[in-house]
């Protein structure tokens, strides 16, 4: 009984609370409702875990149920076609209709045993969607009465906006756990919906033009995914995933899994699909947030992970690793010309998504634990900055990341937060520089003669991360010396409750990095790869090198007690800076240069506009890109 329950807590609650908060009026009624599905969603999540994997089968009643929502869902992206006036949103949602009508008139069932099938990998999906995604909605329930009071609404379009973010868990979690590939596409088509109706939530004609942008894009791959219905039935004899993950590589098959491949680099915005995403930044902070670390861009880069044991020794997963590697590799480099936070953060999800991508297509056990390692530290450091963003972008009302210098002094509680976040993307000992390390690892010992061409991307790639996060980091530390010293700004409740938890799980987790390994990532990959990984005294060590986690985090603390003793300190003399010129008496920032003429002193960050200016880059970016799409579907062909 606890198996259909679990079931029905993580997929169907969210979404009768969501139709609730969207019907009651009140404000501490929604609020009741999202606090609540956040406790539900968390703790059924964590007696799945207990549980471990199954498979479940539900009545063939339920196959109709979602054929008809199915139907009820391209109907409504048919009349949004016609009333945006967006004729490809009319054409692709056709090339989806048409083509299943006749699917569902000539097929006698499409009942798949199991319907749904949790095993470890759906497991940490779920983890991740209903914890971090959960404590984005309680965030939400703060943010969004600031952002509401900043536009001056008369009237509040919040129950419409938690509706789409409750449903959005919902199905992501019906997608994560669905083996009937009927039942996955159409848990993947309600998360175009959401997003499409999260990115035009404050209805502004640049969210609409973004929100439509996202629509079409996103219906591509739901093009993509009907061919592979259509081609898994007629060759495999069902629906079933599974059916379909051991039929034998034959080239209709590797075609079937490109357009699966194609669907997911929709989803997950890469190059030449990452316009959508950046697009998505116009939508309320929390929007970025779910989309980035829990929903949407992750349901594609788990599709590739679902897929990639099949392609095992295929061309077509070297395809799928160059995709991967070229848009880790563009967005690292675009993300250093950006001032404004979002469009920074939105494109390290790209790159980092395109890692994940980059390493299931490398496709050997120790990528694979790269890639699971990935999905799991991008969750929680990505959803903290997203967060911490949004907080500081309504009180300094500015995204530009030049507006943020000093912002220590000020807002010491959230800038720390931010650091934390930023951090733990880059630098030792935090979780994503390990699984960044075991990418490098599994590149570099990869029999494949591509492999240096890929390691050159991953080093480049690399350097241009730390670029940009170090420079940001610095904008945030840096302040003049006359600058007053803050108390602790004051959050309301959901920012602290969701903020807080999110750093303690990131630097936890960090730690206990090898029981992650232990406990979730190797049982996820051992059915399909023999892996070879060691954890003595709780670090981590691959036969090729180590991963002292420990060690690291021991030299962290003795680094934090120091600066901390420096810092509170007494004595000393503090003086002005010397600024290549004289001083300016009485003005520590100021200096006298040529022709005795004053000048302010001024920091200010690089940003290479000249040389990596957006609109040119981005074109050459896109036709590579769909070089590379193409090339993906020419090599399905090559078993």
């Amino acid at each position: 009984m606890i198996d259909g329950l679990l079931i029905g807590l993580t997929v169907g609650f969210p979404v009768v609370t969501g139709l609730l908060a969207r019907g009651l009026p009140g404000v501490w009624s929604r609020r009741l409702l999202v606090v609540l599905t956040t406790i539900v969603l968390i703790v059924s999540s964590l007696l799945l875990l207990w549980r471990g994997p199954y498979t479940y089968t539900l009545p063939e009643f339920w196959d109709e149920v979602i054929v008809v929502l199915d139907f009820i869902l391209l109907f409504y992206f048919l009349y949004l076609g016609f009333r945006i006036r967006h004729p490809l949103v009319v054409v692709l949602t056709l090339l989806q209709l048409v083509p299943l009508a006749y699917f569902e008139a000539s097929l006698p069932v499409i009942h798949v045993e199991p319907t749904l099938a949790i095993d470890f990998l759906a497991i940490i999906m779920c983890l991740i969607i209903c914890v971090i995604g959960s404590l984005i909605c309680v965030y939400a329930l703060s943010y969004m009465d600031e952002h509401e009071e900043h536009l001056h609404l008369a009237k509040t379009r919040q129950p419409r906006f938690f509706l789409y973010m409750l449903l959005f868990l919902g199905a992501m979690n019906g997608l994560v756990f669905a083996n009937n590939l009927y039942w996955l596409y159409f848990f993947w088509e309600v998360t175009t919906l959401c997003c499409f109706q999260l990115i035009r939530h404050d209805e502004t004609p640049q969210a609409e033009k973004n929100a439509a942008l996202a629509l079409w894009m996103g219906l591509i791959g739901g093009v993509a995914f009907v061919a592979s219905l259509f081609i898994g039935y007629y060759q495999v004899g069902n629906l079933g995933l599974n059916s379909l993950m051991s039929a034998q590589p034959a080239a209709i098959i590797l075609l079937a899994f490109a357009c699966l491949a194609l669907a997911a680099f929709t989803k997950s915005a890469q190059v030449p699909f990452h316009s959508w995403l950046l697009g998505a930044m116009v939508a309320p902070t929390p929007v970025s947030a779910l989309l980035h670390s829990s929903t949407m861009v992750k349901a594609g880069v788990y599709l590739v992970l679902r897929i990639a044991p099949a392609l095992q020794g295929t061309a077509l997963t070297s395809a799928v690793a160059f995709v991967g590697g070229l848009s880790f590799l563009v967005t690292a480099v675009l993300a250093i010309s950006q001032r404004e936070s979002k469009r920074i953060l939105a494109y390290s999800t790209i790159g980092n998504l395109g890692l994940i991508i980059l390493c299931a297509g490398v496709n050997t056990p120790l990528s694979m634990v790269a890639a699971l390692l990935l999905l799991v530290f991008h969750a929680m450091s990505k959803g903290l900055l997203f967060l911490g963003a949004g907080i500081v972008e309504n009180r300094v009302y500015s995204r530009n990341i030049e507006d943020w210098e000093g912002l220590i002094a000020r807002f010491p509680l959230i800038s720390a937060i931010m650091l934390v976040g930023m951090f733990t993307m880059f630098l030792p000992p935090s979780g994503m520089l390990l699984a960044k390390w075991v990418t490098l690892e599994a590149v570099a010992s990869s029999p494949a003669q591509w492999a240096i061409t890929l390691v050159t991307i991953l080093a480049v790639g690399s350097a241009a991360t730390t670029l940009f996060w170090s420079k940001w980091m610095a904008h945030l530390l840096f302040h003049p010396s006359t600058a007053e010293r803050a108390k602790r700004e004051k959050l309301q409740l959901p920012y602290l409750a969701s903020t807080i938890t999110i750093t303690a799980l990131d630097i936890a987790v960090s730690v206990i990095a090898a029981v992650l390994v232990a406990a979730l990532v190797i049982p996820t990959v051992k059915p399909w790869y023999a892996v070879k990984l060691a954890l003595p005294l709780l670090n981590l060590s691959t036969g090729i090198g180590a991963f002292p986690i420990w060690p690291l985090f021991l030299v962290m603390a003795v680094a934090l007690a120091l600066a901390v003793m420096v810092f509170r300190a007494k004595g000393g003399k503090l003086v002005s800076p010397y600024m290549c010129g004289e001083n300016v008496e009485g003005a520590p920032a100021s200096f006298r240069s040529t022709a005795d003429l004053e000048f302010n002193f001024d920091a200010s960050g690089m940003f290479f506009d000249r040389a990596l200016g957006e609109p040119k880059t981005n074109r050459y970016v896109t036709a590579v890109g769909i070089l590379l799409t193409v090339l993906v579907f020419a090599l399905a062909l090559v078993v």
